[in-house]
């Protein structure tokens, strides 16, 4: 998107609601509310120098109420992982904040300003502001988990994360029409592109809270009659044991983790509808998507986003990527997915390039041995990791598995399918593989599992 007509449309935003009176919040906060909320945080930015400012809230209204401040105020907000004291710490240490945002009570460290947002109206409900922010500026760091205790850190500039939406709001032909469910936090960077600020920016509607089990997604789809899921794999495949119906639905979307096909076949035996797979992360925003219907087809990238095979690795050229990442001089990001072109405008995708490990000298792909693992008979879902210098001798392959069955005899199933030196020094069985609110798995945890 060009500089002045995105610049036009942060200004819009900035002017006021267009729709005052619509549900932001079904049954909870209109849009006016929110830009009301976001007047009353404003208070609370400095004008004249940077800050951090903690974001600590699951409510979409607050997430968007200050997204919605901090265009035209220096500061960053910071959205940590999860609230409990230990991640807030380590987020405190790694990027000291001032002020925490949150609408509940939260454990912030000693001397940390908690600020509690209002939606106190004031006449017509503009942002006070002399005006918007440079949209390539930082104003949002996300805090991501890993197999270390040291969070990852992603910035996103303010284009990053409103010029996505609005792209999936045009995509999509969002609507004021539209009602989006979700079961994503809002803290997750998915949660927060797809449940806060693309019904945003098409002026929709979002159902609160968080949707978790079975019942609550499809009580919540039926009897609202959502139009937009925003869901992830884990939550598609517990649909898949359910009776599921939403005649209301146009649009399922499902991202933060891979989509099985036998989950996207049985959500389209229930509905009829196609599941639109999205592919992205954190640091890279969304890049491509795939309808999956009785098949699983290629991925076909953005129309906004350029891209290209290098040494077998997807690159990419986008307005949606971390400003950190590093890019050649013709503006590319290599990322660490293999890829592989298909057709005019398409790819499939071959694993990651950070998952090749070395085992007694010898190349192993993580990603073969848990298809491996998965395609046996009493498996529901495997983790595979690698332990010490993963490109050394040292290196040692380690499985968690969610199954039915032992771990002897899942061994004995690999050592007819992939070399010795492939098979997993250890193998442990447990009920299920960790995973977080979005669905990926949580690393600690499963290393914590494997740890001898």
């Amino acid at each position: 998107m060009k500089k002045k007509s995105f610049s036009g449309f942060l200004e819009e935003i900035a002017a006021g609601p267009k729709a005052p009176g619509h549900s932001y919040i079904l049954s909870g906060y209109t849009y006016e509310d929110i830009y009301a909320m976001a007047c009353s945080l404003q208070r609370h930015f400095p004008e004249d120098r940077q800050e951090s400012v903690c974001l600590c809230t699951r409510d979409r209204a607050v997430t968007a109420a200050a997204l919605l401040a901090a265009i035209t105020r220096p500061v960053t907000l910071l959205i940590p992982y999860s609230f409990t004291a230990d991640v807030l710490s380590r987020t405190h240490q790694a990027c000291a904040f001032s002020k925490a945002i949150s609408d509940t009570s939260v454990p912030v460290p000693g001397g940390v300003e908690t600020v509690i947002p209002e939606h106190e109206h004031t006449s017509g409900n503009k942002l006070d502001h002399a005006g918007i922010r440079d949209p390539d500026s930082v104003f949002v760091r996300l805090f991501t988990g890993g197999s270390t205790r040291e969070p990852r850190i992603w910035s996103k500039t303010i284009r990053n994360l409103f010029g996505e939406a609005l792209y999936h709001a045009r995509k999509l032909e969002v609507t004021e029409k539209d009602l989006f469910a979700a079961t994503v936090p809002a803290y997750h960077i998915y949660g927060l592109l797809f449940s806060v600020l693309t019904p945003f920016v098409a002026c929709a509607s979002v159902i609160g809270g968080e949707l978790t089990y079975p019942r609550e997604i499809r009580d919540a789809v039926g009897r609202n009659l959502s139009t937009i899921l925003v869901s992830i794999p884990l939550h598609y495949r517990m649909l898949a044991c359910t009776e599921f119906k939403a005649e209301a639905l146009r649009c399922a979307l499902s991202s933060a983790a891979r989509l099985e096909a036998e989950d996207s076949r049985a959500f389209y035996r229930q509905t009829g509808l196609g599941i639109t797979e999205v592919f992205g992360s954190t640091e890279t925003g969304g890049i491509a998507t795939r309808l999956c219907t009785r098949k699983q087809p290629h991925f076909t990238p953005f129309d906004c986003i350029d891209w290209k095979i290098v040494d077998h690795l997807l690159a990419i050229r986008s307005d949606f990527i971390s400003p950190e990442l590093p890019i050649d001089t013709e503006g590319f990001f290599v990322t660490s997915d293999r890829a592989k072109a298909v057709g005019p405008n398409g790819f499939q995708l071959a694993g990651r390039a950070d998952h090749i490990v070395k085992v007694g000298g010898r190349r192993v792909d993580l990603e073969e041995i848990k298809s491996a693992i998965v395609g046996m008979t009493g498996v529901k879902d495997a983790a595979v990791i690698c332990t010490g210098d993963c490109s050394s001798r040292g290196a040692e392959i380690r499985a968690l598995v969610a199954a039915d069955i032992g771990s002897d005899e899942i061994r004995r199933y690999l050592k007819n399918r992939v070399p010795d030196y492939a098979v997993p020094r250890r193998i442990r069985v447990v009920e299920r593989i960790p995973v977080s609110p979005a669905g990926k798995y949580e690393s600690t945890e499963i290393h914590r599992l494997l740890a001898p």
